[in-house]
């Protein structure tokens, strides 16, 4: 806390002379994006937060789990400073907290809050996203976004708006986080800066905001001479590790850029940054990727999507089913832009009248390959629903893993590939090439450049789609405006860019200022005397002159050249190959090959033309520049003089004149030089169309041979396809039998009142059935928990060691045990044997046997109660139940037959009486069917003799006849 003591001294002191200079007070507007579970996060971050820190904090409601007063009253229970409900219109200031609705979408500009009512026809709201976007476009590099914890993906893109205007982000670290899907989101666009614990955020924020290089951001402070020169190596070094030269980027975007990281590192300056980057390489693939951040998202600026969609569609009504639907998306970031424009195509072919003969083809590129892998995948997070209309989403992708993936179809639609759009060769013949919000990145020179290779890459009509900050300034004459609020634009088919305006590859000076300038225009001079002082030098002593480029394009003309070159009919091109006069054509273009192919210069003498039926003899130079700055420029001068009359008649003794003679000499051997140069050029060509074949023919096979190893491949991949398509089929049926298992096996356990409990080998809990839970105090989230820690309703303390002996010994037990209700259960533990023989844990089961356990009481009672009325009885009487076992008996019937009760119990009476005693009579009474059975009987019983027995027997049945009990009566007669 002392740390930021310090820097809010700062800040005020800053606010406090700011106040003096009649400034407006600054601060920073902080965005917080907070969900379900964030207020611990918020309560740490405030109560880490000093109460004075000069920044206005915007908490951005999202999913909460309590009514918005109650929320506000929390908060202001651990935070000094004043926690207030946003309203419209309110201004914002500084050390003060403001808890937006829930109800709202809620913008900002100001530093002023805006409320607007929901759209019902968007999807899902994403309320820290639209936040997180006003708060990057009304703070720029001032402006903070922190995402804590909550469910859903919100504030995954809102990061992304922030960063491309040079904010700040910050994310809380998942682990701490109750619910971390929001900032485990953001942390995957791999834009947030810091990924902290809610109480460390606080300090690094302060520590962040003070640093100069964040003002001098806000401030536009321009580098000096110095951090140029820094900038310079910077750039050499992001060359040398990445392959990509920035050097053709806008440098005010770079630097501002580079002083976020060094902000980021709290590093002095650009030479410490520079030391940073030698000693710690990868920040090098960081600032590479600050560097091309990419910020997109579905339909960004819907309604000029809608503007291009009617425009496209009327473009593509009037193609002929042969011709090849090609679309371009330069620097396709994440693929979004590319999938919108996907989506607009499959939407028109969907009602199309007549159906291309061929799939048309999208090309997607970027120079990021990172963003291009991650467009491949067609992953988005749950966010896009704020993006897409419920149609769309369901039509064109699959919902999965809190996100959603795009659909096969759309996908294939696509070909994604990294792509430079300065080096690189463009995609020819498209009918749609969407270029939005890259060119405002690079140098007014280098945007001069691709605006012609946009029109030599588009077809016939097409059209150019460019972002809202760009234009195609000075080439109005190549396309036509078709929406100037959306940059749509229509080329011009009736005009070329070859020639005039297209270059490429592109050659650019060193740090991106102009190598070759547009001498079509030139300055004016400050002093008017002079200057038509020089004209009339130039008119009247200077030979007749061009400037031309690398190709003979004629960028000066100094002099009378009317003599020497001529304009053709049609279209205009300002050309030497093309409008010098035929007599020099040949002459000329062998001349300017020499001079090209030697770097110096080259004279040809006294080539005669005719004008006005004058013979003229003319005299050239072609010379190669290669003083600054028109170093590579061709210069031709022209020297003239009139050739003497000679007579035409020959002599009389038929010869021809002398000077007739070395003329036609001089144009033999001109002819003969300019064969030979000619000659050597075909030969020249002829050996590089050679080279040019064999690659090409090298290049073929391997293509061949690359076509040859995907096709094998995708007959490796159809088959395996068909594996998994099969494998996939029976894990669906699999799935299904599971489920239904799983479906009746639940119904099984919940229906038959038998508590069951399944326990690993560390008694943890791995499932129970509902009537655990008159056992147990469990609830469904205690699974996973040990059975040790859960209090029962049961007096049994030992269960545990019982358990255990169970699993160790293999050898179940059977228990009763009472509840604290005075229920009894039957518990059974067995061990819990998998499929493969393994002892994985041990069931319980719990019957309840309270009703059980009352009959036997209540049956014991009575029979206590009969054995007490027939023991006072003389005869011997025995109660026996339908299997002849004894039930009850009086000592006279043991004594009568000399038995004791243990011999009794462990025999059926009729096997005595049937085996042992082989007392006939007195079985067949017994196997009787009749009710009353009255016999005689004699007996021998051993030590004690004859005994003359009348035996009375007694059936007694139940409410169907059945037998259910015998009574039998013996008494001795008399």
């Amino acid at each position: 806390m002392k740390n930021n003591r310090q820097g809010n001294s700062k800040m005020d002191a800053n606010n406090k002379a700011n106040e003096r200079n009649g400034e407006p007070e600054r601060f920073s507007v902080v965005g917080l994006g907070a969900g379900i579970g964030s207020l611990n996060a918020l309560e740490q971050f405030f109560m880490h937060m000093p109460s004075n820190p000069t920044m206005a904090f915007v908490i951005i409601a999202h999913n909460l789990d309590m009514p918005l007063p109650a929320y506000q009253e929390r908060l202001q229970s651990f935070s000094p400073m004043p926690v207030e409900l946003a309203a419209d219109g309110q201004e914002l200031e500084p050390d003060t907290i403001y808890l937006t609705p829930t109800d709202k979408e809620v913008g900002m500009h100001q530093k002023r809050f805006l409320f607007f009512e929901p759209k019902h026809d968007q999807g899902a709201r994403m309320v820290v996203d639209q936040f997180f976007e006003c708060l990057a476009d009304d703070q720029g590099a001032m402006g903070v976004g922190i995402v804590l914890s909550g469910i859903g993906a919100d504030g995954e893109t809102g990061v992304r708006m922030i960063k491309e205007k040079l904010g700040m982000t910050m994310a809380q670290q998942p682990e701490t986080a109750e619910f971390p899907s929001m900032p485990t989101a953001a942390i995957r666009t791999q834009l947030i800066d810091y990924i902290l614990p809610p109480e460390q955020m606080p300090a690094k924020l302060i520590q962040y905001l003070l640093h100069p290089s964040i003002h001098s951001l806000q401030e536009g402070i321009e580098d000096n001479l110095t951090n140029d020169i820094h900038l310079q190596k910077i750039l050499m070094l992001l060359r040398a590790n990445t392959g990509h030269d920035f050097t053709l980027y806008k440098k005010n975007t770079i630097c501002r850029r580079i002083e976020r990281r060094i902000a980021f590192h709290q590093l002095p300056g650009y030479e410490s940054y520079i030391h940073y980057l030698r000693e710690h390489p990868a920040e090098l693939d960081t600032l590479f990727n600050e560097l091309l951040i990419n910020v997109t998202k579905f339909f960004r600026d819907r309604l000029g999507f809608e503007t291009l969609k009617r425009h496209l569609y009327e473009l593509l009504d009037r193609k002929s089913p042969d011709e090849p639907i090609r679309i371009w998306i330069a620097g396709c970031s994440t693929g979004e832009e590319a999938y919108t424009v996907a989506i607009l195509l499959t939407e028109y072919l969907e009602n199309a009248a007549v159906q291309p003969r061929t799939r048309p083809q999208i090309f997607a590129t970027d120079l990021d390959a990172q963003a291009i892998e991650q467009a491949r995948d067609g992953f988005y997070f749950s966010n896009i629903a704020s993006e897409l209309n419920p149609q769309q989403l369901d039509r064109f992708f699959i919902e999965r893993n809190n996100g959603y993936v795009v659909k096969k179809d759309i996908r294939e639609m696509i070909v994604f590939a990294q792509h430079n759009l300065v080096k690189d060769a463009p995609f020819t013949r498209l009918d749609l090439l969407c270029c939005r919000n890259v060119m405002i990145y690079l140098t007014a020179e280098l945007q001069k450049k691709i605006i012609p290779i946009f029109h030599y890459s588009l077809h016939g009509n097409g059209l150019l789609y460019l972002g809202p900050a760009e234009s195609i300034n000075g080439y109005q004459d190549i396309f036509e405006v078709v929406d100037s609020k959306w940059k749509i634009f229509r080329r011009n088919s009736g005009i070329t860019a070859v020639g005039r305006f297209l270059d490429f590859p592109f050659h650019v000076g060193a740090h991106g200022k102009q190598s070759k300038p547009d001498l079509s225009v030139p300055q004016a001079a400050k002093n008017p005397i002079a200057e038509h002082f020089n004209k009339i030098l130039l008119q009247r002593h200077t030979p007749a002159a061009f400037l031309l480029n690398e190709k003979g394009e004629i960028l000066y003309v100094n002099g009378k050249t009317n003599r020497y070159i001529e304009l053709h009919p049609g279209e205009a091109i300002m050309n030497i190959h093309r409008m010098i006069r035929e007599e020099l054509k040949y002459v000329l273009s062998n001349a300017f090959h020499q001079a090209q192919r030697q770097k110096a210069s080259v004279t040809v003498r006294d080539i005669k033309i005719k004008d006005d039926n004058k013979s003229v003899a003319v005299s050239f130079t072609v010379t190669y520049v290669d003083e600054s700055p028109l170093q590579g420029m061709i210069m031709v001068t022209f020297q003239e003089k009139d050739l003497p009359k000679r007579n035409s008649k020959p002599k009389q003794n038929g010869t021809v004149s002398t000077a007739a003679v070395e003329e036609l000499e001089k144009e033999l051997s001109y002819t003969k030089q300019q064969l030979h140069t000619t000659i050597e050029q075909m030969e020249t060509s002829l050996e590089e169309l050679k080279s040019t074949n064999e690659e090409l023919q090298s290049t073929n096979e391997e293509l061949q041979s690359t076509n040859e190893e995907a096709l094998t491949t995708k007959e490796e991949m159809q088959s395996l396809n068909e594996e998994l398509m099969t494998i996939n089929h029976q894990y669906q049926t699999k799935a299904e039998e599971l489920t239904q298992l799983n479906n009746d096996m639940k119904n099984l356990l919940d229906n038959i009142e038998i508590g069951t409990i399944f326990l690993d080998n560390k008694l943890s809990i791995l499932r129970f059935t509902p009537q655990i839970t008159r056992l147990f105090n469990v609830i469904p989230t205690d699974v996973g928990r040990s059975i040790t820690h859960i209090v029962s309703n049961f007096d049994y303390p030992a269960i545990e060691n019982t358990i255990n002996e169970v699993i160790d010994t293999l050898v179940g037990k059977e228990l009763e045990v009472k509840t604290k209700k005075n229920e009894w259960y039957n518990l059974r533990i067995m061990p819990y044997r998998t499929t493969d023989n393994f002892i994985s844990g041990a069931v319980l089961t719990f019957t309840k046997t309270t009703p059980v356990k009352a009959l036997r009481t209540q049956l014991s009672g009575l029979l206590h109660y009969l054995k007490a009325s027939i023991q006072t009885l003389p005869d011997g009487i025995a109660i026996l139940d339908a299997d002849y076992k004894l039930i009850v008996n009086n000592d006279p019937f043991l004594k009568l037959f000399n038995l004791s009760i243990f011999e009794l119990n462990e025999h059926s009476f009729l096997d005595l009486v049937r085996n042992k005693w082989q007392m006939t009579e007195l079985a067949d009474g017994l196997l009787a069917t009749d009710l009353y059975v009255q016999m005689h009987i004699q007996h021998h019983i051993n030590g004690i003799g004859w005994l003359d027995l009348i035996a009375t027997i007694e059936k007694i049945p139940d409410d169907t006849n059945k037998i259910e009990a015998v009574k039998l009566t013996i008494e001795k007669h008399n």
